[in-house]
């Protein structure tokens, strides 16, 4: 018999329950249950979780250029010695400025204080910062599908592990009652081969013993892939108790309910829905407002200023000249309405062109991806109602290979029936009953996958 297909299923697992862990709990959960809780202890989620934080990060700063995007504070402190004149008499204190004799009083010190805050407020400036603010926006857009798309990716991986899981456990199930069946065989030929019975050949003594051999090379592959599947589904679910075994909430490997839309109608949805389109959606409005900025690079930018300072210190008077400005002692305030213009014309116009450009390729990978999209929708499709097919098939042709081996099994207690029969039949029976778990393995993933194709919920909610 081909048992191909064990090595195969056996090798996608990764994790394969057993009954054997008596004393340990068992935690049953749902297929939804085990995405979520997976995906929660997921540290590469966490990591890419920050992209996203990173971007509202810059969007908030983006937010916060719109109120006095440029406000700054200065100060300075120190010891000064005060003045003193050469003719105290002529020249009061509020007119020390006159004396051409006035000199440094070095034996008179004080603490010198200034401050100085000056801003700058923008007023008016063609879109600039409203496109920059709306750029960074969609840049949030952006990574927040970037996570999407990675996540979506786990979640399909887990998806498939839960179902791995369910055919893992019937196919153990399968090896362990075929191993009883082989071997009740192999004990009946050997009787019948000693006893001279004329319908059994020596060959097909030997048929039997390789294709024992073969089978049990796929019970020690299962056997010896045991340790590193359940170290795979503990690093799933971050479980580094060896105490906790989870299994899947389903006894059995069952076939979904499952309804197919048209495929028009998955098209709409994962051009509404998937995160692929929603980034290059986002990259293409953000290169559209980065052309808005560039352009309006051209135009003069209305701004308000303020100035304010003020410096103090005890032992320097004031002057009573408003033309003279003691560095010691003053106040003043500026402000007022201007330009700003940037006269770098060749620049603006390069910066222009690439933004173009920029807009030109976000626009052909919009298209890119959009067609990207519904050639895998198409293959998902065609996949799922293929694995269908197959599934249904494989029932029918296992509705027969029982009927077969009923047949065979009644003829042989009748006594007439041939041991050579009776074994193909069992044989049969048994490729098809893997042949069907996986099958329904299949249909249940691709399910999964036209979903995540279609940009739905990839477990859909039961009705």
């Amino acid at each position: 018999m081909k048992l191909q297909i064990l090595v195969w299923a056996t090798a996608i697992l990764f994790w394969l329950p057993t009954d054997a862990f008596s004393q340990t709990d068992t935690i049953r959960v749902s297929v939804k249950e085990f995405i979520e809780l997976a995906k929660s202890r997921s540290s590469l989620l966490q990591v890419n979780q920050q992209q996203v934080n990173l971007a509202q990060n810059r969007y908030q700063q983006a937010r916060a250029l719109r109120i006095l995007p440029q406000i700054e504070l200065t100060t300075a402190h120190g010891l000064v010695p005060g003045v003193r004149s050469s003719d105290p008499d002529r020249f009061s204190d509020r007119m020390l400025y006159l004396d051409p004799n006035l000199e440094n009083d070095w034996e008179n010190w004080g603490i010198f204080t200034r401050a100085e805050i000056s801003a700058i407020q923008p007023v008016y400036t063609w879109g600039a910062i409203s496109s920059a603010i709306q750029a960074a926006k969609q840049g949030v857009y952006a990574a927040q599908a970037e996570f999407d798309i990675k996540s979506d990716n786990y979640e399909i991986q887990l998806y498939e592990l839960y179902y791995s899981m369910l055919l893992a456990r019937e196919l153990q199930t399968l090896i362990e009652r075929a191993n009883r069946d082989l071997q009740t065989a192999q004990t009946e030929l050997n009787r019948m081969f000693e006893e001279g019975e004329n319908d059994l050949e020596e060959a097909d003594l030997f048929q039997f013993r390789i294709f024992t051999f073969q089978f049990q090379t796929q019970v020690d592959e299962v056997s010896e892939n045991k340790r590193f599947l359940q170290s795979a589904w503990n690093l799933a679910l971050a479980n580094d108790n060896s105490e906790i075994i989870y299994l899947p909430a389903e006894r059995f490997l069952d076939p979904l309910s499952f309804q197919p839309e048209s495929l028009d109608a998955y098209e709409v949805s994962a051009i509404a829905n998937r995160p692929e389109f929603i980034q290059v959606q986002s990259a293409q409005r953000a290169a559209q407002y980065g052309l808005n900025v560039a352009k309006s690079a051209n135009y003069p930018t209305v701004i308000m200023g303020f100035s304010a300072a003020f410096a103090r210190t005890p032992n320097r008077p004031r002057q009573a000249n408003p033309f003279i400005r003691n560095s010691a002692n003053f106040e003043n305030v500026v402000y007022g309405i201007g330009l700003r213009q940037n006269l770098n014309f060749n620049v603006n116009r390069e910066n222009i062109n690439r933004s173009q450009l920029q807009l030109r390729q976000a626009t052909y990978a919009r298209n890119a991806v959009s067609d990207g999209i519904r050639l895998e929708l198409r293959e998902n499709y065609r996949r799922m109602m293929m694995s269908f097919s197959r599934m249904e098939n494989t029932r029918e042709a296992l509705d027969v290979s029982n009927e077969w081996l009923r047949m065979e099994q009644i003829e042989y207690d009748l006594g007439f029936g041939e041991v050579k029969n009776l074994v193909d039949a069992m044989r049969s029976t048994l490729e098809l009953e893997v042949q069907l778990r996986q099958r329904i393995f299949d249909f249940n993933v691709n399910i999964g996958k036209l979903n995540k194709a279609a940009g739905l919920p990839i477990v859909q909610p039961k009705e």
